[in-house]
């Protein structure tokens, strides 16, 4: 029997049953392979496999294996379904399209709610129009014409919100800004939350929602914080006293910039300045960010640098002054600094050796300085020449390994200390050192000990035993006749390297 021979309906019955049977397989294979991978995709093939392929099959099945005249009300009414799944489906195609198959957020995040409602209307509108005009053979230019009169008379009653919609769409296609962005708008500083027919949505750092009608944007400047680029430039102004100069000021400022968290090296920070005031010099400092959601956050890092480094520098932060008239009543008797100073230093073993004069003497000449919780007093690696004894507060100490990450092996707390190798013999710091609170120390430095040590060399000896009994056991090196002979021989060795090498740093 010839090919020919068969029946062209049982040819199109047999031919739908294959054709829509491996449509259905390759369907089903493709979305699930979306769906393993979580991607919106997977619902979109879904909706083809489940509705719009059986609708498709059983319509084709009525026109060519039926034979069902197309005035059928039945198939009308079939076919208009069909129409319908379709728009589901490509709805369905359209929001998929906007998702990144990577990210949580997607590109559908960063894609303006207006756009997506636009690109569904003009679907469901074009898709509605086919239908009702080839489905049911509806004539659409009369009704094309009562939509244009009626469009006319509600445009006037809705000129305004209209004015919104057509100022959102040239939004749209301008794209001065995308949803996620930093933008400032008139006085208003928020994040772009949404753009919708009507309006924009902005969420201000106060987690306040502002709604602006989009008619407004289209007359007022906008500025972006996010484009071109995430680079922004953020701008303080400081006052400093007429008696600090100003290289020095403006170096610390800097410091205090390249020490901040979310500040840029590159490019790097400025300060420079600009103008003299009635009581103090103005500064302006440049700080470069590029993540302006945490600016608030950077700048107050920033400003309670400068405030810890003023003090540490001997710089003033000027006020007005008002001259007031008190009377002066008894007051309880304070410890002068000095001998506090002096009784924080008797704690420190490296100074056991010195008498009261010397200790007093070198109380007078120490500094105190202030640090602010997070702020580096060392860093592991740098040279230093100066011992830090912890006066109030808490300090951490950690080591960073080849790979940079920083590990913490011990905490110090009050009248505890550290440098000591550094103020002798200029050893670099082995650790980094953290303010892990508001931290006061009295601060050693190099030119207080040397002309204690001009005066008694011999106590470069003494102090070399105490790092000795410090650093590797405090009665293994004091008491040499239990050590045995080759032991006694390294840690007798190691106090006289020791004692070179202070002698050498300071010159004595």
């Amino acid at each position: 029997m010839l090919i020919a021979d068969f029946d062209p309906r049982a040819t199109w019955g047999l031919g739908l049953a294959a054709g829509s049977a491996v449509l259905y397989l390759v369907l089903r294979t493709i979305g699930r392979r979306y769906e393993a991978r979580q991607h919106p995709l997977g619902g979109s093939f879904r909706i083809l496999r489940n509705l719009v392929l059986p609708l498709a099959t059983v319509d084709l099945a009525l026109i060519h294996v039926a034979e069902m005249p197309e005035s059928f009300v039945g198939r009308k009414l079939l076919m208009t379904l069909l129409a319908l799944a379709g728009l589901h489906a490509a709805l369905s195609f359209a929001n998929a399209g906007f998702v990144a198959a990577g990210g949580d957020q997607g590109r559908r995040g960063k894609v303006p709610k207006l756009f997506l409602d636009i690109l569904r209307f003009v679907i469901v509108l074009l898709g509605g129009a086919i239908a009702v005009s080839t489905v049911w053979g509806i004539e659409l230019s009369g009704l094309i014409t009562a939509l244009g009169v009626g469009s006319l008379v509600v445009g006037l009653a809705l000129q305004d919100t209209l004015g919104s919609v057509f100022a959102g769409v040239a939004l749209l296609f301008e794209r001065p800004f995308a949803v996620g962005e930093w933008v400032r708008i008139g006085t208003i500083t928020g994040k772009v939350s949404e753009m919708n027919w009507r309006s924009t949505r902005l969420i201000t750092r106060n987690k306040e929602q502002v709604v602006v009608p989009n008619l407004m944007l289209g007359k007022e400047v906008i500025f972006n914080f996010s484009q071109p680029t995430p680079l922004h430039r953020e701008v303080r102004r400081i006052g400093f006293s007429y008696d600090d100069p100003p290289n020095r000021v403006k170096r610390v400022l800097v410091s205090c910039a390249l020490s901040s968290r979310g500040v840029l090296a590159t490019p790097p920070p400025e300060a420079r300045v600009v103008t003299y005031a009635d009581f103090f010099v103005e500064y302006e400092v440049l700080l470069y960010i590029d993540d302006y959601d945490k600016l608030n956050t950077i700048v107050d890092e920033f400003m309670t640098k400068v405030w810890y480094a003023a003090k540490r520098n001997n710089l003033t932060i000027p006020y007005p002054i008002r001259t007031v008239h008190m009377t002066q009543m008894p007051a309880k008797a304070e410890v002068p600094a000095h001998q506090r100073f002096t009784s924080a230093l008797h704690r420190v073993p490296v100074f056991i050796p010195m008498d009261e004069s010397e200790l007093d003497k070198l109380a007078q000449e120490a500094s105190l300085e202030s640090f602010g919780k997070g702020e580096r007093i060392v860093r592991q690696g740098e040279p230093g020449d100066a011992l830090y004894v912890i006066v109030e507060g808490a300090a951490v100490v950690s080591i960073s390994d080849g790979a940079g990450l920083e590990r913490e092996v011990a905490r110090l707390g009050r009248g505890e200390f550290f440098g000591e190798m550094a103020l002798l013999t200029g050893e670099p710091r082995t650790a980094h050192v953290t303010a892990a609170e508001d931290l006061d120390v009295l601060v050693i430095y190099k030119g207080s000990l040397k002309g204690i040590l001009e005066r008694r060399p011999g106590l470069a000896q003494e102090m070399a035993e105490m790092v000795e009994a410090r650093r590797h056991g405090l009665q293994a090196v004091r008491d040499m006749a239990s050590l045995a002979p080759e032991k006694r021989k390294e840690a007798v060795d190691r106090t006289s390297q020791l004692v070179l090498r202070i002698r050498h740093f300071f010159g004595v």
